[in-house]
């Protein structure tokens, strides 16, 4: 995944001032043209096969154990730039102008594309990208046009994943919690027999067998769990059908 996470210094070619659609509004919006001449390593963040495909190491550089290759020398000296399909969104770009030790200006909900790179020979390459966002003010938008032509810090990093969502349905919780429908389960089996008489000690029976199981495999004797089960199954037992007076 292409991410920038140390700041690193990119060439600000171009600042295209636009309007965005936000639904019916419009809304404030810039592009930027950025140029990055760095190691060619960064091509791996963006497809691991394409460094290999563009370059090759030096016929007598011997292989070392635990180091990685160094591929400097052009597979062909014909290619002038390759044309990246690379596309991102959500992307939060941060800029610092270098000048003094404020705080780096950030923009959130980026889009990157119009990715090329241009190969040199000796292992470096220009990686040439647009970053285009809404998420601007009257302040940062006056920053980046006064260094149109200079050079800037950049790092772009990729959104956060989404936390997963709590499945709060009762399959879910009978999953979690596979005795507490047994002990239900036992309470709906005696109403439909049908039969209520002896119906409290039948099922006073079932909650207890299911307690100690219960407690065999999870709950140490006396432990706060096994009370608390043994409070339910005779609250349980208290409110089953046929138990109540006229």
């Amino acid at each position: 995944m292409f991410q920038i996470l140390t700041f690193t210094e990119a060439h600000l070619a171009t600042v295209t001032n636009r309007v965005e659609k936000h639904g019916d509004d419009d809304k404030p919006a810039v592009s930027l043209g950025l140029e990055i001449t760095t190691g060619n390593t960064i091509l791996d963040l963006i497809d691991p096969k394409l460094r290999p495909t563009l370059y090759k190491r030096h016929d007598d550089q011997p292989d070392l154990e635990g180091v990685e290759q160094v591929l400097s020398v052009l597979q062909c000296n014909s290619i002038d730039r390759v044309l990246l399909p690379t596309k991102h969104e959500g992307w939060t770009l941060a800029v610092d102008d270098g000048i003094d030790d404020t705080k780096p200006m950030s923009f959130g909900g980026c889009k990157i594309d119009k990715f090329s790179c241009e190969p040199k020979q000796g292992g470096t390459v220009v990686l040439r990208l647009r970053v285009g966002t809404s998420d601007l003010d009257a302040a940062r938008s006056g920053m980046l046009g006064m260094h149109v032509g200079q050079p800037i810090w950049v790092t772009l990093v990729a959104p956060e994943k989404p936390v997963d969502a709590i499945d709060g349905t009762t399959e879910a919780f009978e999953k979690d919690h596979p005795d507490a429908g047994d002990l239900f389960a036992a309470g709906a089996n005696v109403e439909k027999d049908g039969d209520d008489e002896g119906a409290p000690q039948d099922l006073e029976d079932r909650l207890e067998g299911a307690l100690d199981a219960a407690q065999t495999t999870r709950s140490p004797a006396g432990s706060r769990t096994a009370r608390g089960r043994e409070k339910t199954a005779a609250a349980l037992a208290a409110g089953a059908p046929g138990t109540h007076s006229l």
